[in-house]
């Protein structure tokens, strides 16, 4: 039986790992406003993996499932957690918002059209849409060096 993929929630000096966990489509929970007893709660309701840079949260709530992250440098977070938890088989590029943690669906140009720039509207013709706060995403220029990072992080060639 396949062990389930965790879902995370990152304390308030882990933002960018958060996000780069979502761009790699793990659920993540993260707001900078969140305190350690807001953290906990969220963890234990939800049943979520506790990232986080403070090591006594993990001391103090031992019921609690937490990852204490050591590094600084968030690719170098990033890797440690694809690692220890064994995710490289569950990675799944933009398939999250990487501001709120929604789930992406691909939407019709037509239907937001108004919302876009209007170079993006005339040079792109794909787009997908975070389905809770509705921000849109397209292949723009950054996609291209945000594949090369996800390549390099799991050291593959995934489209």
């Amino acid at each position: 039986m396949e062990t389930p993929v965790p879902t995370f929630i990152a304390d308030v000096h882990l933002g960018k790992l958060a996000s780069m966990l979502r761009m790699l489509g793990f659920d993540t929970v993260y707001s900078n406003a969140y305190n350690n007893t807001e953290l906990i709660h969220i963890a234990q309701e939800q049943h979520r993996v506790l990232l986080s840079r403070n090591a006594a949260i993990g001391r103090k709530h031992p019921a609690l499932v937490t990852f204490f992250i050591s590094q600084d440098d968030p690719a170098t977070q990033l890797e440690h957690v694809l690692q220890h938890f064994q995710l490289l088989q569950h990675i799944q590029p933009f398939s999250r918002c990487m501001v709120c943690n929604g789930i992406l669906e691909p939407v019709s140009k037509e239907t937001v059209f108004a919302q876009l720039p209007e170079k993006t509207a005339m040079y792109y013709n794909e787009f997908w849409q975070c389905s809770n706060c509705n921000r849109i995403y397209w292949k723009g220029p950054h996609y291209n060096r945000m594949m090369r990072f996800i390549q390099k992080v799991t050291g593959n060639g995934m489209q």
